[in-house]
């Protein structure tokens, strides 16, 4: 059925929310049929633009209404959008005659330049505006957002005030405030905001957007209510809708948008409305099938929308095989935003090389624009990736691309993510300086200054970062923030030195320390080990020495608590095709509880079976199968894209330093039987759980414990023969923490 007015079937959305169209050509051939019965220009142009917007056939029907309606820039815009790509370079031309035809809408035929690609044309498109165009006002406000997404600041300063002179003071505002948080940094448009007496609903929504992006919650709910006071929209309704989200208020976010959307008729949603809802349905752990079946049919009637297909890619990761889905070639973007998001997405399921091929695309696709942000992808790649080198060099072409203080800003963050792996905390508050010099309300700005405190030794200032950054998210959450991982490391180092000499602190080797201190003493303390780590790895202290013989069983024994999601399969079948010549055990809750029953006394048995919490018990397990049996424990989260053998060869055990504060990571360890390491951290997590009633896994019987037990066997005298990764050598070879679906849910650890 068409609706009157109409050239398509009324229900052609509601076609395709259900299933993909058996014949996706047909829309068209009833529009070039209405066509050649004399159809009008505006429900052919309304036509054309759905078929479009539905990424449907419809190339010939747009050359026939050219043809018909030559001088129409519209038109000529759609058979470019519609064209195959052999086509396009053909329809670009013929839009830019359009367009020089007519002397008006430049705006136009930059932006269909930019859609598909071609910066120069878009550039040349907006150099030179005719003040007497009709269109002059539009052309010029486009010129100087293009000017502003370029870094050209000194090109948008001239249209801006060009454009002065004809009023239209909100969009006018809009564009400072973007300018000035580009230019100047977020502190100074902040203070510009709010100099602002009852601004426009355009430019309190700009505001909202940059806080938004700052992740500032303390100035977006007020940019938001100052919105909220010019005007009612719908777009307000998703920000309101948005910032539930982000301030993790799902029940009210969930509530605003069954208010207002039609539940029945969800293929007429926008869609940031379908964002928005499959953000919330996967913040409320919903069936993951069921968000997945939403996100498919949403992409279906919006087949365009970038954002929607990056969540999307979420819902596919939590209900779909990853087997599967890392053996799907990548899809041949050619958009380097399109491309960039690609990327990203390869980098969340650890395939790193996947990921720089799909940025090399970008680069192809931007043709030497954005030159910084792709840089500093990269850089993030290979740094992700354990090749500090190449990341170096990466982030260096970023930083020398780098268009305004933004770029600046966001590249700096990274640049010290890449001094601190290289245990260099001078050389990372160096790199952070533009960050703390214009965008101070970051809260990645708090917690990365924590961490250079931390190996630098201020303890009391990694503290005072670590209860900023809790204010940042408290003003996010609207709640208390509990002490975590970060803050107990913190103040345990902080009491510990407190009670020894402050000056051990500040020089002198490791082995000095531990002179002076006792190593009893120092060991007592997990944030203290740490920290001494750190150190002891700077100073060369742990330098691995083979043993003559170091025979690691070759075993490898995994542990998983409860239902088995997609991305298990894939994890458990790349540990056993890597390592053909290795025995594989999967343990479950049970399997476990009767191996421990076997092999330790029955109260080891009875105090796994009364912790709650799934990272308890594999905390637990791992380090009594580790100390009995020996052989390498590996977390499934972990997928290796090369073997770990070589790391086994000459070692007597093999642990990894966590990035973070330098503790001994647990997420995968190899050791022989009755390694002491192993050993000692068994029955210091063994105490520890026995001395409370509330253990907190990372703390109690996870790397805070077997810190301290490495610290203190490194510097017992006894011959360990082991052999310490740092992150990024830990990294080379395995790609870890993969955003497997249950670490977001409550019950989760963290």
């Amino acid at each position: 059925m068409t609706g009157a007015g109409g050239l398509l079937p009324d229900d052609l959305e509601a076609r395709l929310w259900h299933a993909p169209l058996p014949d996706a050509h047909r829309p068209e051939r009833s529009l070039v049929a209405a066509l050649d019965q004399g159809a009008e220009y505006g429900a052919v142009l309304a036509a054309l633009r759905r078929l479009w917007r539905l990424a449907l056939p419809g190339a010939e029907a747009a050359a026939l209404a050219v043809q018909r309606w030559p001088r129409s820039i519209d038109f000529a815009t759609l058979a470019l959008d519609l064209s195959a790509p052999d086509m396009r370079a053909a329809r670009l031309a013929a839009l830019g005659a359009c367009v020089a035809q007519a002397n008006r809408r430049r705006a136009a035929l930059a932006n269909a330049a930019l859609r598909h690609g071609d910066w120069a044309r878009a550039s040349q498109a907006l150099a030179q505006i005719d003040p007497a165009s009709e269109t002059a006002q539009d052309d010029l406000f486009r010129r100087a957002e293009l000017a502003l997404a370029l870094g050209q600041g000194a090109q948008a300063r001239r249209d801006l005030a060009r454009l002065r002179q004809h009023g239209d003071a909100p969009r006018l505002q809009m564009l400072e405030l973007r300018l000035i948080h580009a230019t100047e940094g977020a502190r100074a448009m902040a203070q510009r905001f709010a100099g602002m007496d009852a601004p426009p609903a355009s430019v309190a929504a700009q505001a909202f957007e940059i806080f938004l992006r700052e992740g500032d919650f303390q100035r977006a709910p007020d940019a938001l209510a100052r919105w909220s006071a010019a005007t009612v929209c719908a777009a307000r309704a998703r920000a309101e809708a948005r910032l539930a989200l982000e301030m993790g208020a799902t029940a009210r976010a969930q509530a605003a948008l069954q208010a207002r959307l039609d539940l029945q008729a969800p293929w007429l949603w926008d869609g940031a409305d379908h964002v928005l809802w499959l953000r919330a349905q996967q913040a409320i752990d919903a069936e993951p099938a069921e968000i997945w079946a939403h996100a498919q049919a949403a992409l279906r009637v919006m087949p365009r929308h970038d954002w929607l297909a990056h969540v999307a890619g979420f819902a596919q990761e939590a209900a779909t095989d990853w087997r599967a889905l890392v053996a799907r070639p990548p899809a041949p973007e050619t958009l380097p935003e399109r491309c960039m998001m690609a990327a990203r997405a390869a980098l969340r399921l650890g395939l790193p090389a996947r990921a720089l091929a799909r940025i090399a695309a970008a680069r192809r696709a931007a043709g030497g624009r954005d030159a910084a942000r792709l840089a500093a992808l990269r850089a993030e790649i290979f740094w992700t990736a354990g090749r500090l080198e190449a990341a170096s060099l990466a982030l260096a072409r970023a930083q020398a691309r780098a268009v305004d203080r933004l770029q600046q800003a966001e590249i700096a963050v990274l640049g010290a993510e890449i001094a601190l792996s290289r245990l260099e905390p001078e050389t990372a508050s160096a790199a952070l300086a533009p960050l703390v010099a214009h965008y101070p309300d970051r809260m990645v700005l708090a917690l990365t200054e924590a961490r250079i405190a931390f190996q630098q030794g201020d303890f009391s200032a990694a503290q005072r970062s670590h209860a900023r950054f809790n204010q940042l998210k408290a003003a996010q959450i609207g709640a208390f923030v509990p002490a975590d991982v970060r803050d107990r490391i913190t103040e345990d180092a902080a009491e510990a030195a407190a009670r020894l000499d402050p000056a051990m602190w500040r020089g002198g080797r490791v082995a000095d320390l531990v002179a002076r201190g006792g190593l009893a003493a120092l060991a007592a303390s997990p944030g203290l080990s740490a920290f001494l780590m750190i150190r002891a790895a700077r100073e060369g202290a742990l330098a691995f020495t083979p043993a003559p013989t170091a025979p690691i069983p070759r075993q490898i024994a995994h542990y998983w608590q409860g239902p088995q999601g997609p991305a298990i399969a894939r994890a458990l079948e790349v540990w056993r095709k890597l390592h053909p010549d290795f025995t594989h055990h999967l343990f479950d809750a049970a399997r476990a509880q009767d191996w421990l029953a076997r092999a330790y006394p029955a109260s080891v048995a009875e105090r796994f079976a009364t912790l709650d919490q799934p990272a308890l018990r594999a905390d637990l397990f791992r380090l009594c199968w580790i100390a009995r049996e020996g052989g390498v424990f590996a977390d499934l989260d972990e997928v290796p894209r090369l073997p770990v053998t070589p790391w086994l060869r000459g070692a007597r055990a093999v642990f990894c330093l966590e990035r973070g504060f330098g503790t001994v990571a647990n997420n995968f360890l190899a050791a022989v039987p009755d390694h002491p390491v192993s050993c000692a951290a068994r029955d210091l997590v063994i105490a520890a759980l026995d001395q409370t009633d509330a253990p907190y896994a990372w703390w109690h019987s996870g790397p805070a414990q077997w810190t301290r037990a490495a610290f203190a066997a490194q510097f017992s005298g006894t011959a360990l023969h082991l052999r310490y990764l740092s992150q990024a050598e830990y990294n080379r070879r395995v790609s870890t923490n993969l955003p497997y679906p249950h670490k977001r849910r409550a019950d989760h650890w963290r």
